[in-house]
């Protein structure tokens, strides 16, 4: 266990596991507890938990936990059950579905965004052939193309 002696100054803690930069996975990855990820994976990440990307994470994938917290890349659909956090620096190009969402000042967002309730089941992601999944809804291609995209900056007001 020596390798999580730094839990204070990684964040991590021992239900954790890390990708740490410099690392890069390819494929499908399940967990039951939190995962902070500093390196890079393509493919899709499932976590019954938390997912942190850290500020040096890149990610080509859909993301789904019950908490998700973005300070590096995401490329792809995130789904987090009860709440998703973009901190400054993040730059997320996809579209988001949760309870909760938090987008702090300097954060660079593209994609559209499903605000959901406790209970209410997530809309489906498309099918193999781009259409929606059976039960999904057809969203318009162009919708939002370029209305969702931009930094997020304080007003002068």
């Amino acid at each position: 266990m020596a390798m999580f002696s730094k839990g204070a100054e990684t964040g991590v803690t021992r239900s954790q596991s890390l990708i740490q930069e410099g690392m890069n996975v390819r494929g499908d990855m399940k967990a039951e507890g939190d995962i902070r990820l500093d390196g890079a994976l393509e493919g899709s990440l499932v976590s019954k938990s938390k997912v942190i990307i850290g500020g040096t994470g890149v990610i080509h994938a859909d993301l789904e936990a019950a908490e998700v917290l973005v300070m590096g890349r995401v490329h792809g659909k995130i789904v987090g059950h009860r709440r998703i956090e973009l901190r400054k620096g993040a730059h997320v190009e996809g579209d988001l579905s949760t309870q909760a969402l938090v987008i702090e000042e300097g954060v660079f967002y593209r994609g559209l965004c499903q605000m959901t309730t406790a209970g209410q089941p997530q809309l489906p992601g498309p099918g193999k052939d781009g259409r929606p999944a059976q039960g999904g809804i057809e969203m318009p291609r162009n919708l939002g193309k370029d209305l969702y995209s931009g930094t997020v900056s304080k007003s002068s007001n």
